[in-house]
């Protein structure tokens, strides 16, 4: 990262400089852009699990939050219940699950967002078919 945040510097410098044309910029930045995103954007789906077991993957940290992809087999049941000191946010991108979060139940489906707040006691488990999501929790777990 630091590397790349030099050289769009150095870019810029050069371009409001009149060292280089509005055209090589371009060309220069979108090669920069193309070679930092290959590496920084994961497809969640590259995670997914095949529903046979739980599955999860971190995807990024930061100072203010963290995101990870997970997959729940069906006929997952929780061994408890789980908090965050920080808010939880999960995507349903597949799948149905019984989300439990302060005593409420609710069934969730794929393109559900549901919100936990922080420190808000939650679970969710699984019927005849698996569960997969992406979550973010801010801050992370840890800071």
């Amino acid at each position: 990262m630091p590397k790349r945040d030099f050289e769009v510097q150095q870019l810029l410098k050069a371009y409001r400089s009149g060292l280089i044309s509005e055209a090589l910029f371009e060309q220069q930045m979108d090669e920069l852009v193309a070679a930092g995103n290959a590496a920084q954007i994961p497809n969640v789906f590259a995670y997914r699990g095949d529903g046979k077991k739980l599955t999860w993957k971190d995807l990024s940290r930061t100072a203010l939050s963290e995101s990870s992809v997970f997959t729940l087999p069906a006929g997952y049941q929780p061994s408890g219940e789980n908090s965050h000191k920080g808010d939880q946010l999960v995507y349903v991108i597949d799948g149905k699950a019984i989300c439990r979060v302060s005593g409420q139940e609710c069934e969730i489906k794929a393109g559900d967002f549901i919100t936990i707040p922080a420190g808000a006691p939650h679970s969710l488990r699984t019927g005849s078919e698996p569960l997969f999501a992406v979550t973010v929790i801010a801050p992370p777990e840890g800071n």
